[in-house]
């Protein structure tokens, strides 16, 4: 089965798409790209369907979401797949190639470059660690999955009042000031934020400093500080924490709008991020 897959080198349109290159390393460089996609999805390139390509941008997500790979790179990788793709598609009857082949490659791009705008969100790993670090400290634990789950910012995470939050049967939502609609909190983070609840102090603002006065952004940005060093990660702050939020969502499928209603931001301000 191994030897009829992985075999592209020697199709006379991969030895006339690799004389476009200048560089031979360049071409050995595509060609160990289009070798990697073949035997991660054990599929001969030319055989390949969406499904296909749908689970490599998958594979390659969750290497990026662990650490392992930068977006720049599994964007790179893709765009090279697509290159050599799109060129054998416009070929297929000259080279003979099966009238099914396409190149799936080209739906991905546009999602990568959603993806790009949160190229530096935090790795899986950094944030476990933080929530390990914070375990003990409900209060900031509580702060830190708002901020990771459900897109808030520091400012509203500061100006959240207990009456802000509501619970209805398709689940737990906060109104916050200054958002058109209201903002869904995540099940998981909602069971934190219940267990915080029936720990608290009664006070006017959800989250209070010791006098039992609102917080402020600063006072955020030094827990984050002193979490951070304990769990050993780079000092994030709670801006790059939250853009995680807008790359799981992406991740999931969501679509731009809904990643910006979340995230409390116009859709417009997204596509303008993102270039799209």
């Amino acid at each position: 089965m191994a030897a009829q897959i992985f075999r592209i080198a020697e199709h006379r349109i991969w030895r006339e798409y690799a004389e476009h290159f200048k560089s031979k390393d360049t071409a050995e460089a595509y060609l160990t790209e289009i070798t990697e996609f073949e035997k991660t999805c054990k599929i001969n390139f030319f055989h390949m369907t969406g499904k296909n390509a749908e689970m490599y941008y998958t594979y390659l997500l969750e290497k990026e979401a662990s650490g392992k790979m930068s977006m720049s790179t599994l964007s790179k990788k893709f765009w090279e797949l697509h290159s050599f793709a799109s060129y054998a598609a416009d070929r297929k009857a000259e080279y003979e190639l099966p009238d099914t082949f396409e190149d799936y490659f080209y739906p991905w791009l546009k999602r990568l470059r959603q993806q790009e705008k949160f190229v530096h969100s935090v790795p899986v790993e950094d944030m476990d660690a933080l929530y390990q670090a914070v375990q003990e400290d409900p209060m900031s634990y509580t702060i830190i999955a708002l901020i990771h789950r459900a897109g808030l910012s520091s400012n509203e995470i500061a100006e959240l009042r207990p009456e802000n939050l509501a619970v209805y049967e398709n689940g737990t939502f906060a109104y916050i000031e200054g958002r058109e609609t209201v903002c869904y909190i995540p099940e998981d983070v909602s069971v934190i934020l219940e267990n915080y609840l029936s720990r608290r102090e009664p006070a006017d603002y959800l989250f209070y400093n010791r006098t039992g006065g609102p917080l402020n952004k600063m006072y955020i940005s030094r827990m984050l500080k002193k979490y951070t060093q304990k769990a050993g990660i780079p000092a994030y702050s709670a801006e790059k924490i939250r853009t995680t939020c807008g790359t799981a969502m992406f991740a999931y499928d969501a679509k731009p709008g809904q990643v910006a209603k979340q995230m409390g931001i116009t859709k417009t301000q997204i596509l303008s991020l993102i270039h799209i």
